[in-house]
């Protein structure tokens, strides 16, 4: 089992990673956890959220949003968070579910695709491709970061 916790690198933690530190196409390399029915159960306790309108096909799934916590964690392990990051946008498409009665093994890639300034303010966007174990696509998500100089 694997929590969001154990595996982001946190603002403070080191020295971080300027705006122009960030190089469009690096490839953000490959992140593994592990999505157990505890997680699930977890999350959705924290969340709120009712476990009867998650079921497909007769299985309870996890709610989609459940990666949503582990995006950071992609970016972070190449290029350390640096106090003051927003995030200024974040698209997610949904691909497969996350089944809650077994566990996942997930497999994230990413990739900068770009660095640029606007209005003196420094942007990043980047993906995350999510994949269970067997190569079966759960999510991809495109991040957009207010990172201060």
């Amino acid at each position: 089992m694997t929590r969001p916790s154990e595996i982001r690198i946190k603002e403070g933690e080191t020295g971080g990673t300027r705006a122009a530190d960030y190089e469009p196409g690096a490839d953000l390399g490959e992140l593994r956890f592990t999505i157990t029915p505890d997680v699930v159960r977890e999350y959705m306790a924290v969340v709120e959220a009712d476990p009867s309108l998650y079921v497909r096909d007769g299985r309870p799934v996890a709610p989609p949003h459940l990666l949503c916590p582990y995006l950071m964690p992609v970016m972070y392990r190449r290029y350390p968070p640096i106090q003051g990051i927003v995030q200024a946008d974040v698209t997610w498409s949904w691909r497969h579910p996350i089944y809650a009665d077994e566990e996942t093994e997930v497999v994230v890639t990413g990739r900068v695709t770009e660095r640029y300034e606007r209005g003196g303010r420094w942007f990043v966007r980047w993906t995350a491709e999510y994949r269970r174990a067997d190569g079966t696509p759960l999510a991809t998500a495109t991040n957009r970061i207010h990172v201060p100089e």
